[in-house]
């Protein structure tokens, strides 16, 4: 078959037409032009390192062209820490390009690697790399007051925990015993907050005219750490009792006197009983026509009818007057200038007052302050009973013994 040679033509030319109509341009990517680097840094110093903190920082040298956008510490575990691992801000920036970070958040014992870093446009540069170790977790530190409050059966101990070993304190109390040294596997009284700083516990239920051993304790991450070794004897038990004189048929309003009347002495005398080794019994009585209170060395008290008074301070004020406070010869002598004149008394007085110079009880021929619990406003809260008795027990061994029994020591 012959072929035409202008169809061939004609078909060569349509193939090439389609083949050009189909082709698409490739685009053009401009290069990238770099203009500036990535920061200049130095590393400042570690300081100020604890078991949980450091500080550390450092200085922009460079800025490498554009201005920065962040900086700071990064810290790890592996040498060449970066922006991955941990990182730290700037607590404070100055204008030649010195900067401040707080490390926070660290591990006791540990070793760390750090770096300091700064941001710009281009990217992120580091300083030279220093490294640290922070402190291992140790004991608790203590401050234990010798002991003032000590009763019969009852005694108080004052401690603060002024250094926490470096590890929050998680429980804090004291333990006691009668052998030396005692541990929390002894008896131990915990108190209810944790932390340093300064808490009183009380003792309860101690054997009279027995030497005890006290320590104060604390427990962090390393442990129970103690104090030293206290000591202290309670005193010989008081005994306070007292007859209760009654109306054979009382109204309502003498009821209620009655009432208030019961709390009053029995708490009263309990504080007496336990916090001095007095002996006494008084006779309570209800008395219409009386303003307030009285009572006499011989142990009579009257009480009238205004409920103000019927209450746990005032009766306590009357019964220090039944063991010779205001109402003897021996109280008389010693009163001089408005003062008491009585060594255990006013060394008890400073040790209560935390005063770092000597005081002295002030005194009339009746009454005697601070707590002598004259008026109810004297009153702030219940340790001022305490005061009241164990200042009572002082003045028996200045020689308040006529009216309240010898004194044991």
């Amino acid at each position: 078959m012959k072929i035409n040679p202008l169809i061939v033509i004609l078909l060569a030319t349509f193939f090439v037409s389609c083949e050009k109509a189909t082709k698409t341009a490739e685009p053009i990517t401009p290069p990238v032009v770099t203009t500036g680097t990535v920061p200049t840094v130095q590393t400042a110093e570690v300081t100020n390192v604890t078991t949980i903190t450091a500080k550390s920082g450092g200085i922009t040298t460079e800025n490498g062209g554009s201005s920065i956008t962040e900086r700071g510490i990064v810290v790890g575990l592996v040498t060449k820490p970066t922006t991955a691992d941990i990182k730290f801000g700037t607590t404070s920036v100055t204008g030649a390009g010195d900067f401040i970070s707080e490390i926070t958040g660290l591990k006791a014992n540990t070793k760390y690697f750090l770096r300091a870093f700064a941001t710009n446009k281009t990217g992120t540069g580091y300083g030279n790399e220093i490294t640290f170790t922070t402190t291992a977790i140790g004991n608790a530190s203590f401050n234990f007051t010798p002991m003032f409050i000590v009763g019969a059966t009852v005694a108080a101990a004052d401690i603060e925990i002024t250094n926490d070993g470096g590890d929050a304190v998680t429980e804090r109390g004291l333990v006691y015993g009668l052998a030396q040294n005692p541990t929390t596997a002894d008896t131990k009284i915990k108190h209810g907050a944790n932390g340093t700083g300064k808490y009183r516990l009380m003792l309860k239920g101690l054997l009279d005219k027995t030497g005890y051993h006290v320590r104060a304790y604390a427990v962090n991450a390393k442990g129970t750490s103690y104090s030293n070794d206290v000591t202290f004897r309670t005193i010989p038990k008081g005994k306070i009792t007292y007859t209760f004189n009654k109306a054979t048929n009382p109204s309502n309003s003498e009821l209620e006197a009655y009432a208030r009347l019961q709390i009053a002495v029995d708490s009263a005398a309990w504080y007496l009983s336990n916090f001095s080794s007095a002996t006494k019994h008084v006779w309570l009585n209800y008395v219409d026509g009386v303003p307030t209170a009285d009572a006499n060395n011989e142990g009579w008290m009257r009480f009238g009818t205004n409920s103000g008074f019927q209450n746990i301070r005032t009766m306590l004020h009357e019964m220090n007057h039944t063991l010779g406070t205001g109402t003897s010869s021996w109280w008389n002598s010693k009163i001089v200038g408005g003062k008491f004149q009585g060594q255990h008394t006013n060394e008890l007085l400073q040790k209560i007052q935390k005063s770092a110079v000597a005081v002295q009880l002030s005194g009339d021929t009746q009454h005697w302050w601070p707590y002598g619990l004259n008026q109810n406003s004297e009153v702030t809260s219940s340790w001022d009973y305490v005061y009241n008795c164990i200042l009572i027990e002082a003045m028996r061994k200045d020689g308040l013994t006529q009216y309240s029994g010898a004194y044991i020591p």
